[in-house]
């Protein structure tokens, strides 16, 4: 695998930004600080901390120049090896495999995620759609078998209709007992 510049789409939004980030950082240095720019809007704010932005940055851009700096006298100046070295410290190789983010996310949301997935299908397949299935298949059977009482003859209909008199009767009898 060989390193590849970025097309424009990636990088010009990352220079866009990084300039917005020096820029704005320089600006409110000599503009003052933020919090009492945005006191318009914001209200006032507590009292300011005792070292001022004008000390903080110079200090904080030293401790990036001298990092950078120790890190390339320390790694920088030597050669790239074609091979990664194996024996290597857990810190360099949980920072290879991305801190284990992956083997993690896996474990903790991917796995249980398609179980559940794997799960709910089932019961959708097997409970709701058979409990649909086999309700359709009851009425289907009622139906087939109801049908022989719509034969055309009054008299059959005022037989069921007296049926359904005698089974309300007999119900509001046994409740009142």
């Amino acid at each position: 695998m060989h390193p590849h510049e970025s097309p424009a789409v990636m990088t010009i939004p990352m220079m866009v930004l990084a300039f917005g980030s020096v820029f704005g950082g320089m600006a409110m240095l000599f503009l003052g600080d933020i919090e009492h720019w945005l006191e318009p809007v914001t209200g006032f704010a507590q009292p300011d901390h005792s070292v001022s932005n004008a000390v903080l940055i110079p200090v904080t851009l030293a401790v990036v120049l001298i990092g950078a700096g120790y890190a390339w006298l320390r790694y920088g100046r030597r050669p790239v090896p074609v091979v990664a070295p194996t024996n290597v410290s857990l810190l360099t190789k949980a920072a290879r495999a991305d801190a284990f983010g992956d083997a993690i996310n896996e474990a903790v949301f991917m796995r249980p995620g398609q179980y559940l997935t794997r799960s709910l299908t089932w019961f959708d397949s097997k409970a709701i759609d058979g409990s649909i299935g086999g309700l359709a298949a009851a009425i289907g059977g009622l139906s087939a078998r109801t049908r022989r009482l719509q034969n055309g003859y009054v008299r059959s209909y005022a037989l069921t209709m007296l049926g359904g008199a005698v089974l309300i009767a007999l119900v509001l009898l046994l409740v009142r007992l």
